[in-house]
């Protein structure tokens, strides 16, 4: 197992609200207790986030749900702490949480102010405040690593959609300053896919609604169909475990080649 004997913190891994399905961090908490580590898990929203460790149990894995708000420093330092409590050492951070709330599909004059703070506190600053007292634990307990999942977005961006690349280019700059003010105890990397298929962006479309919406979006991509949640957490254990152990300060795009090839349709 790649990840026996490790702990692993992973932020926005509850499951998708829409009945539970498919999220990226639940994908990933999944696949690293799969590999023999023990799992924390955290999210706002406490019954999904139960589901996950549940999920994990059932499958023989170990781990703890933590309700949290990211953008609350205190309720983030509790999680660490409560995490220290549980199992004395921290190996593995990834940063998942986001929020895509408010009017954020937007250029920056239209912008709400309170929306584009609000986002910047998730998406960013609680990337930010996770690493700042995670570290300390990752580096009492002799070392680990740190994935952060940004986006795509980071490189190409859309018209009217200003706040949340911003904070995914971001993100991408604090992983490379991570990766080196803590190298050698602790390798810091990103992960930055294109469209994944997650119950959350579905909203209330029907089941046919989904699928033509879905095939839709497949034709942008070179590989003539979107990421799953499963190829994210793939990548998630090759950057946290030693199959990676000479990769540091990269942002990896996932996206199925769209973003090196032209805008049509194939």
């Amino acid at each position: 197992m790649k990840l026996k004997n490790k702990v692993a913190l992973i932020t926005g891994a509850a499951l998708g609200f829409k009945e539970g399905g498919p999220s990226i961090g639940s994908a990933i908490a999944l696949k690293f207790a799969s590999e023999g580590a023990k799992i924390v898990v955290v999210d706002v929203f406490e019954d999904m986030g139960q589901k996950t460790i549940d999920q994990i149990v059932e499958k023989g894995g170990e781990g703890i749900f933590i309700k949290v708000d990211v953008s609350k420093t205190e309720e983030v330092k509790n999680a660490i702490n409560l995490t220290q409590k549980k199992y004395n050492e921290l190996h593995i951070l990834v940063n998942c949480a986001a929020s895509y709330e408010g009017d954020i599909f937007q250029n920056v004059v239209n912008t709400p102010e309170e929306d584009w703070y609000n986002i910047i506190d998730v998406n960013l600053n609680g990337y930010f405040r996770f690493a700042k007292y995670a570290i300390p634990l990752i580096l009492n307990s002799g070392g680990g690593t740190i994935v952060n999942i940004s986006s795509s977005a980071a490189f190409k961006v859309l018209r009217d959609f200003c706040v949340y690349p911003v904070t995914k280019a971001a993100i991408n700059a604090l992983t490379r300053t991570l990766a080196v003010d803590f190298a050698p105890q602790i390798r810091t990397n990103s992960i930055c896919p294109g469209f994944v298929r997650i119950a959350n962006s579905e909203g209330d479309r029907t089941t046919e609604e989904i699928e033509d919406w879905i095939n839709g979006i497949s034709k942008k991509y070179p590989l003539r169909r979107v990421c799953t949640v499963d190829e994210i957490g793939k990548i998630a254990l090759f950057l946290a475990s030693d199959d990676s152990s000479y990769v540091n300060g990269q942002c990896l795009i996932v996206d199925g080649g769209k973003i090196i090839s032209e805008t049509h349709e194939f």
